[in-house]
């Protein structure tokens, strides 16, 4: 997987992990979705990604990095492809299996980290990371890099919460749809190319 397709798949990851800070960091609200505040354009706020109370940001010296993750994560270097980055895997001390995120340094310091919405290796689920992986890789060559997010979530006996990114008219849509009937509840996952 090239680094374009594993920016896009961790944005798509974050934008759907759960709780509002994700949301709002991306909810640029539409017609449709009118009582969503609409979000700055560009943000310049400095982010942070926390990672069990150790909040992460771009800048932050390594050493002191390092030194509050290891006390309470396995760390495992990593080599990028290039061998020029300085980046670490970050699991459970007790099941070193379980990853957290990575985070990567250049000049002493924090370039980049990543927190696992979710880890996951099963068929289904990596069949559906290619797939929308593979749609992005194909919009994005025959409409560039520019793109609007939009969020939405609505409730009732059909609940749907999903996430688009809109390159002009044509769209990559992600839904989770969820149907409460007689047989109880049913759970599907949406992802589909749209033109509107």
């Amino acid at each position: 997987m090239n680094k374009r397709h594993f920016t896009w798949c961790m944005l798509m990851l974050v934008l759907l992990g759960n709780g509002p800070s994700a949301q709002k960091a991306a909810a640029v609200a539409n017609e449709k979705t009118s009582a969503r505040e609409q979000a700055p354009r560009f943000s310049s706020v400095q982010g942070t990604v926390d990672l069990a109370g150790i909040a992460l940001r771009k800048g932050d010296a390594q050493e002191s990095v390092m030194r509050e993750l290891s006390k309470r994560y396995e760390l495992q270097r990593l080599r990028s492809a290039d061998g020029e980055e300085d980046s670490w895997l970050i699991s459970e001390k007790e099941q070193t299996d379980n990853y957290i995120g990575v985070v990567s340094f250049a000049s002493g310091k924090v370039r980049r980290v990543a927190r696992f919405r979710k880890w996951t290796q099963d068929d289904d689920s990596v069949e559906l990371a290619q797939r929308l992986c593979d749609l992005l890789d194909k919009l994005i060559t025959e409409r560039g890099h520019q793109a609007n997010i939009e969020v939405r979530s609505t409730d009732g006996t059909v609940s749907v919460r999903g996430v688009e990114l809109v390159f002009g008219d044509k769209r990559v849509s992600f839904n989770i749809i969820r149907r409460n009937g007689a047989e109880g509840e049913q759970k599907e996952v949406h992802l589909d190319e749209v033109v509107q």
